[in-house]
């Protein structure tokens, strides 16, 4: 299984760069290029956030990596839903409940207009 070959695959054929990927990833362009020359073996985690910036589920970029077939599932959500998604589960209980609160207040402003 060559993973690091098939990130890089993915990332070169969406035209981003290791820093963009890396900044959708949250994680560092080092890092990236660690994982896509072999030295490095991304986390369950980061594999995890980097398959969802591809818009695919983690089994479906390891078997390409293991060059399986399986048909990639167009992704359910657009970028921001996912990003909004992302930094939700990042934020303590605390924030999102205030994040819940305000995004209905939002929700209520855009049903008035």
């Amino acid at each position: 299984m060559n993973l690091g070959k098939t990130i890089k695959e993915l990332r070169v054929s969406r035209h981003w760069t290791q820093d963009e990927l890396a900044f959708r990833a949250k994680s560092t362009p080092a890092n990236i290029s660690r994982i896509e020359s072999g030295k490095y073996l991304p986390g369950t985690q980061l594999l995890e956030t980097i398959s969802y910036v591809f818009g695919m589920k983690m089994y479906q970029m390891v078997a390409i990596a293991e060059e399986e077939k399986l048909p990639i599932a167009a992704p359910t959500h657009d970028f921001a839903e996912q990003a909004l998604l992302q930094n939700f589960r990042l934020m303590t209980p605390k924030e999102r409940e205030l994040f819940i609160s305000i995004s209905e207040r939002f929700a209520k402003l855009g049903e008035s207009a």
